[in-house]
């Protein structure tokens, strides 16, 4: 079985929300982990919030080993979400190849 690892990285606030998308698109579990975001330069890079000098944002990763067709379709729903909110946070994610992994025996 081909294994993807889908990253989602969002502010704290919206844990609940994207926990929703992750389940929509199929994802049956997930592990999070708080992080801090620091952004010390005004520059829009598509990725990081554009506003603010200095920010500092209490955020959180979401991540889980889910097949490609899940994956590919978490990161539509997050796509969508992202553009019928226009969000000034909005949800990033992406997915790595998993080259291989253990096995249950």
């Amino acid at each position: 079985m081909i294994m993807k690892l889908l990253v989602v990285l969002s502010i704290k606030e919206y844990q609940e929300q994207v926990g929703s998308l992750l389940h929509e698109a199929g994802v049956k579990r997930f592990s999070v982990t708080n992080i801090t975001g620091y952004k010390k330069k005004k520059e829009s890079l598509g990725w990081f919030a554009a506003n603010g000098n200095n920010a500092k944002t209490n955020s959180i990763m979401l991540f889980s080993f889910v097949t490609k067709e899940i994956a590919d379709k978490a990161i539509v729903e997050i796509d969508s979400c992202n553009i019928e909110t226009k969000n000034p946070f909005p949800v990033h994610a992406f997915i790595l190849d998993v080259e291989n992994f253990s096995k249950l025996i």
